[in-house]
């Protein structure tokens, strides 16, 4: 309002002045009133002390040159002439590119990094009075303390502990902005760059590594499977005997009991026949001579067998067998 309220008061002097000098008899009479002045020059006054400040602004209030007071948010009051708001500062967090910069790794590796970086105004006293250009002191001492940790770290190590560096940066920033009246809060790496060379070279290495730990892990699946697969055998070939014994068992079980033997002639019987039978296959070549050539003759044999088996279980009494006890 002072500004606008000013230049008011510049036009209408000047129609004053060119209405006297050439004699236009404009009607001005209210220009020459002494009390359109006197309320020009208290309105322009008034103007001058108020100030509206925003939210999440200040303003810095000099005195005759010298630090007097901070304005916050609202309505204030200045002292017209004497005071003057010397500076006016955003509270609100402000980002800052920290631009591209070289560094060396501590295994002499160049690579080119760039960030970006958050702080804000906490007291605008030191911020007025503490640095000439905060913004451009901050973005200097980021660039020196992120060298500082690169130079540090081995190359791999810069890719892996992002956040390290992050918080190495923010730390040593931090101690020197608040002589500034600033608070670093974060700062964030964008981009690590490394000639094409190493980058192929880096690319290769993983690749290498990559293959190796594949190799690994089928030799070892191979290794799990076989020690898999013998386990099955050992168990079956375990089962498998444990079967046999169990099966042997109720044999001689059997064999003990009344008509053992006569059931145990029989299945020789059935055996022999069967294998005998098997000697005609296709692919055998046999020669038999006498009553053993007619294939009739072998199946007469294995009923005379089967009948003299079932004769001798009806007619003969019942008798002590070799491993039974006598009464």
């Amino acid at each position: 309002m002072g500004p606008s309220l000013l230049v008011v008061g510049v036009a209408a002097i000047a129609l004053l002045i060119l209405d006297q000098s050439l004699g236009l008899g404009l009607p001005l009479g209210l220009l020459r009133s002494p009390v359109f002045w006197f309320a020009y020059v208290a309105a322009l006054a008034l103007a001058t002390m108020v100030r509206f400040v925003r939210q999440q602004t200040v303003l810095v209030i000099e005195r005759l040159g010298r630090y007097n007071r901070t304005l916050g948010a609202g309505v204030n009051f200045v002292w017209p002439i004497v005071e003057r708001a010397a500076y006016t500062f955003d509270l609100r967090e402000q980002v800052i590119d920290v631009p591209e910069q070289d560094a060396i790794t501590k295994d002499n590796t160049t690579v080119t990094i760039d960030g970006v970086l958050y702080y804000k105004i906490v007291n605008a006293r030191d911020a007025a009075y503490g640095a000439q250009d905060i913004s451009r002191a901050i973005i200097n001492l980021a660039q020196t303390s992120m060298r500082s940790a690169i130079g540090s770290m081995e190359l791999d190590k810069t890719f892996e502990n992002r956040s390290e560096i992050n918080e190495r940066v923010v730390r040593a920033v931090s101690d020197a902005a608040q002589l500034w009246g600033a608070h670093v809060t974060r700062y964030e790496i964008k981009d690590i760059a490394m000639p094409e060379s190493l980058r192929q070279s880096m690319e290769r290495q993983m690749k290498a590594e990559r293959d190796k730990r594949a190799t690994v892990l089928e030799s070892e699946g191979v290794k799990q499977s076989e020690i898999n697969r013998a386990e099955g055998e050992k168990q079956a070939a375990i089962l498998r005997a444990e079967g046999q014994a169990r099966a042997i068992e109720l044999v001689r079980h059997q064999i003990t009991e009344d008509g053992g033997d006569k059931a145990v002639q029989l299945e020789v019987a059935k055996f022999a026949i069967e294998q005998y039978g098997r000697l005609a296959k296709t692919g055998n070549s046999l020669v038999l001579m006498g009553e053993g050539s007619d294939p009739a003759g072998w199946v007469a044999k294995a009923m005379a067998v089967l009948k003299t088996v079932n004769a001798s279980g009806a007619a003969a009494p019942k008798s002590a067998q070799p491993w039974q006890k006598s009464e």
